[in-house]
């Protein structure tokens, strides 16, 4: 039974991903009324999330779950920041390649605090089935960031050719530390 309702959440998820794809595309080719509709995407793409913390609980003790709660808080609120606050209040123009900040050491930030998101919740809720549809959900965000990475991105933003050049896709911040840069 679970099987079958990861999988559900496995494809809300999926749907979700593929919104915010033609989300990219409707930005691209200025549809300002696709883009709206094709935004919901960014949302359906949290649902899983809510029905997995409804419907399952941790079966770790309660100080480590509160822990690792927090933990996951804090990289949400980071996701949250990088992919729809940061660029919004620091970019001098919509529509402008964005270079500081999170992006300064990765093109993705929002795609490596997903990513430790998705790790956590595997820990917090410590079941294979949950695991399999968190790296599921992983795997989707990867494609569509290739994507924005190697199609989009570089026929919206001027200059995203040189910041690829410059910027690691995920993360360069070790790199940066050991040379001081």
């Amino acid at each position: 039974m679970q099987a079958m309702e990861n999988f559900k959440l496995f494809m809300l998820g999926l749907a979700g991903y593929l919104l915010v794809g033609m989300y990219d595309i409707a930005i691209l080719y200025d549809k300002s009324f696709m883009k709206k509709l094709f935004s919901l995407g960014f949302f359906l793409t949290a649902v899983p999330y809510i029905f997995l913390f409804y419907s399952y609980r941790s079966p770790h003790k309660t100080l480590f779950s509160l822990g690792l709660l927090v933990i996951i808080g804090c990289f949400v609120i980071l996701l949250i920041y990088s992919v729809f606050i940061e660029t919004a209040l620091f970019s001098s123009r919509s529509g402008q390649l964005y270079t500081q900040g999170t992006y300064s050491f990765s093109r993705h930030p929002g795609f490596l605090w997903y990513t430790i998101v998705n790790l956590l919740v595997a820990v917090f809720f410590w079941d294979v089935g949950i695991t399999l549809l968190c790296l599921g959900l992983i795997l989707c965000n990867f494609v569509l960031v290739m994507l924005e990475d190697i199609i989009i991105f570089p026929k919206i933003f001027a200059g995203y050719d040189k910041y690829k050049q410059h910027t690691p896709l995920v993360l360069s911040f070790s790199r940066r530390l050991w040379r001081n840069e």
